[in-house]
């Protein structure tokens, strides 16, 4: 995620890691690391979220979902600094 960031410095969007729940806490760990601190638009966990592969799977279930946008992820997203 952070050289997709560092390749495309203009890009304005949310990034997520989808994993299973047994890699939440891997995931959250690099996330956090001090080497992804230092990118031009900021730590790379204030750009990248978690979201289980549970997570998804109860998204891709929702009666409407052709009809919503993605906003929906933010109901599911776990970001790194909440912890």
């Amino acid at each position: 995620m952070a050289d997709l960031l560092a390749l495309q410095p203009n890009m304005d969007i949310r990034l997520h890691i989808v994993a299973p729940d047994d890699k939440r806490e891997k995931v959250m760990r690099e996330i956090t690391r001090p080497v992804f601190s230092l990118l031009e638009k900021g730590p790379l966990y204030e750009s990248c979220s978690y979201i289980s592969y549970d997570a998804i799977n109860e998204i891709s279930e929702m009666k409407h979902l052709h009809h919503t946008n993605d906003s929906i992820l933010d109901e599911y997203e776990e970001l790194a600094q909440d912890e």
